[in-house]
């Protein structure tokens, strides 16, 4: 589970994310993301009734959070909200670890 302090948590955090940041779409998930006045970067995961029932949305948080947990030291200081896709929960968190490192290398947002 992600720490406290690296959690968005409010609906006006997500809205100003939809709003000003920008997209990636992914094979797995949709991410938008834009810049932040804090020291360290903040993670939404937002999860569509299109996934599936309350089980399947949780196991789809769930994945995207260990697999955000692990890379999180690495990525930029950014504010995120990750949309997971419906074939998400056909995939393990290293598999989604991957794609997420992947689609953050290719777009410059790892630190380094």
């Amino acid at each position: 589970m992600l720490s406290r302090i690296n959690r968005l948590k409010k609906r006006k955090e997500f809205n100003y994310v939809y709003k000003k940041g920008e997209v990636i779409y992914a094979p797995s998930f949709i991410m938008h993301y834009v810049k932040t006045y804090r020291n360290y970067a903040q993670i939404g995961i937002s999860v569509s009734k299109q996934v599936g029932n309350s089980v399947v949305r949780s196991r789809a948080k769930r994945i995207v959070s260990e697999a955000v947990r692990a890379i999180l030291p690495r990525m930029a200081v950014k504010n995120y909200v990750i949309t997971p896709r419906p074939n998400i929960v056909d995939k393990k968190s290293t598999d989604i670890e991957n794609e997420l490192l992947f689609v953050l290398k290719k777009n410059g947002l790892l630190k380094g």
